[in-house]
């Protein structure tokens, strides 16, 4: 009986032990049309990429990673010119299979977050497809300037898709239950969510997610956020005008100002002048002022774009591009960037252009 219990107890030993040892998580698979290429898994941080293991496609397709990581997380297998995005947690065992020149239609096993994750790819990418047939009109016109009708069809064309795609990715985000997968939509698909959005994803998963660097990230993100929300007091920017004049923003409170983030060399920001100059000339003895910012780094090149482009309203920087001081102030991640300001200084609306901004102007200019 005694050898019995002592047999049984070194077993109990060797299992436990063995259950111990397993450290890590592991991913493999098959990579078709990828053959003998180095491949890499880099954990998706909201800081950006960090390297965790490589490996090379041998020559049946086959490949395999392992790796340390300490919680749920977003991992991104680079394969040259592609890559496919997973949701690994710390003891995952994944089976995936992909090919090289399909990657977004890869196959999971042991990952039901990942699939979740695809579910939201799949909406991004439908939308994204019809921005290529966008950018097709205008690859037409080469190295010219479409003419403004065109840009104008353009831009509500392109404004409508992003809108939808906004729309659609919301609501499938806010679908899911127990998922790690809104933080990526709040993070690397939506740059620009709207805030209501972002508040909304906090209040259904921090509790949940608490410890969680994304979750951790976005709530720290909202109360950045939160001081340029809709509603808030503008913060004043203090710069100086292409002559060296120092002018603030708050200068002009009494009157309803665009606060126009651009740049010189900023094509987008440059097709959306004769917008902003039409919107100028038909509301500016309404009470409306234009405050525009720029991002550039060259005085030259900035008078030369206000004059030539016929900008006759105020103009401010401090030559730092994208080190302004305006940018984290305000939270720009990339221009043209509009913020409506009404007579009291508190934020009306952001980023609206061409018919939108005149409507909105129509509205409350009457």
């Amino acid at each position: 009986m005694k050898n019995i219990f002592v047999a049984t107890l070194l077993l109990l030993t060797i299992a436990c032990t063995k259950t111990e040892e397993k450290k890590g998580f592991v991913v493999k698979g098959t990579i078709r049309n990828l053959i003998g290429t180095q491949i890499t898994i880099q954990e998706l941080t909201p800081k950006g990429l960090v390297f965790i293991d490589s490996a090379t496609v041998a020559p049946d397709g086959s490949f395999e990673f392992n790796g340390n990581i300490s919680e749920r997380t977003f991992c991104v297998i680079q394969m040259n010119n592609s890559a496919a995005v997973l949701v690994v947690d710390s003891m995952a065992e994944i089976l995936i299979s992909i090919d090289a020149n399909k990657p977004e239609e890869y196959t999971v096993k042991g990952s039901s977050e990942t699939e979740k994750l695809k579910q939201l790819l799949k909406v991004n990418n439908k939308y994204m497809q019809l921005v290529k047939t966008i950018e097709g009109k205008y690859a037409q016109y080469g190295d010219n300037i479409p003419p403004v009708a065109v840009q104008e069809q353009i831009r509500a064309e392109y404004d409508s898709i992003m809108k939808a795609r906004e729309v659609e990715m919301q609501q499938t985000t806010m679908q899911l239950e127990n998922s790690l997968v809104p933080y990526f939509a709040t993070n690397y698909l939506m740059p620009q969510a709207n805030f209501d959005f972002l508040k909304q994803v906090d209040s259904k998963y921090y509790a949940e997610f608490a410890k969680s660097k994304y979750a951790q990230e976005l709530h720290k993100r909202i109360e950045v956020l939160g001081k340029t929300a809709v509603g808030s007091l503008a913060p004043d920017i203090v710069l100086q005008d292409p002559f060296g004049k120092t002018i603030s923003l708050s200068g002009l409170r009494g009157k309803v100002v665009l606060v126009d983030f651009w740049a010189s060399w900023c094509r987008p920001c440059r097709e959306e002048s004769p917008n902003l100059v039409k919107a100028y000339n038909r509301y500016k003895s309404r009470g409306f002022e234009i405050f525009s910012v720029s991002l550039d780094d060259n005085r030259d090149a900035w008078q030369k774009a206000i004059n030539d482009d016929k900008l006759l309203w105020t103009h401010v920087s401090d030559l730092m591009k994208w080190n302004s001081s305006v940018v984290n102030l305000y939270n720009i991640e990339s221009i043209p960037f509009t913020v409506l300001i009404d007579a009291d200084g508190k934020i009306i609306s952001k980023n609206l252009r061409g018919k939108e901004l005149d409507e909105k102007l129509a509205e409350i200019l009457k």
